[in-house]
């Protein structure tokens, strides 16, 4: 039986060792850009869906409980708050004076036990922002300071429209539009800027 001496056995050279170091360097300083840049854009793709998803949100639960829901954006803040406006209670229809069958603990605040509030409120990530925000004929970028802007969205699905431009840093954006007649919300990555 014959053994294999070390000198026999071969393994990689220091040569070979540094060429395959050199070319996966060079493949990663190709691909790392790329997917550095994927990434941040992710973040603020994401922000753009949730913008979105929150004026769904606003017009689908209008529709669904019959009262006024606005989307509010806070550009101070950076961030965006649904709102639910209380539809007035109904008035008494029938002409009877129901207090004296009631228990008098319930009657105190039958109007504040009915209406209850929702109120969500959705905070941007770190380095996005509202570059514009156009609602009927206001305009964000003619304002002096950041400041509270909103949209409403009637029970009929209908709403004030409008368009929301976000962007990150790197002046990437994102456009958020509103429909006023049918309330729709499309949301579209921005490739220039709209002056």
């Amino acid at each position: 039986m014959k053994r294999n001496s070390f000198s026999e056995t071969r393994g990689f050279t220091l040569i070979e060792l540094a060429v395959v170091l050199f070319i996966m360097s060079v493949v990663i300083a190709l691909t790392a850009p790329g997917i550095v840049k994927s990434f941040s854009n992710l973040s603020l793709k994401t922000t753009a869906k949730k913008v979105g998803g929150a004026l769904r949100y606003s017009r689908s639960q209008a529709v669904n409980t019959g009262s006024i829901y606005n989307t509010i954006f806070d550009t101070e803040n950076n961030r965006v708050i649904v709102m639910q406006i209380p539809s007035p209670p109904a008035p008494n229809l029938t002409g009877r004076d129901n207090e004296a069958e009631e228990d008098p603990e319930e009657t105190d605040f039958p109007a504040i036990k009915q209406q209850k509030k929702e109120l969500k409120t959705y905070p941007f990530p770190d380095g996005i922002v509202f570059k514009q925000i156009l609602i009927a004929d206001i305009d964000s970028r003619e304002e002096e300071e950041d400041g509270i802007y909103q949209i409403s969205f009637s029970p009929g699905g209908s709403s004030t429209g409008g368009k929301i431009i976000l962007a990150d840093e790197k002046e990437r954006m994102y456009q958020i539009t509103v429909n006023s007649m049918t309330g729709v919300v499309t949301v579209k990555e921005n490739e220039e800027d709209d002056d």
